[in-house]
């Protein structure tokens, strides 16, 4: 028998905003869902959003994700900038 569903399926979306420098990837980034950015190169000084600093080390860049993961109410979006 055929199982058959429909609606919506809940679980995160990934999305790569590829492109040269300037041409708005972080702002169209900021329109996500309540969005929180780990800022890696300081690209978001200008910009009115939730930031993370800059992760000094690889470890502490996958202990903030962990945590992240953990506490999924932190943010509807993470962008790592």
């Amino acid at each position: 028998m055929l199982k058959i569903s429909n609606g919506r399926i809940p679980r995160a979306q990934k999305v790569v905003l590829y492109g040269s420098e300037g041409i708005g990837k972080s702002t169209l980034a900021a329109m996500f869902p309540n969005p929180l950015f780990i800022d890696t190169e300081g690209g978001t000084a200008h910009m009115d959003v939730r930031r993370i600093d800059k992760p000094g080390t690889w470890t502490e860049l996958m202990d903030v994700l962990n945590e992240v993961a953990i506490t999924p109410d932190v943010c509807g979006s993470l962008i790592i900038d």
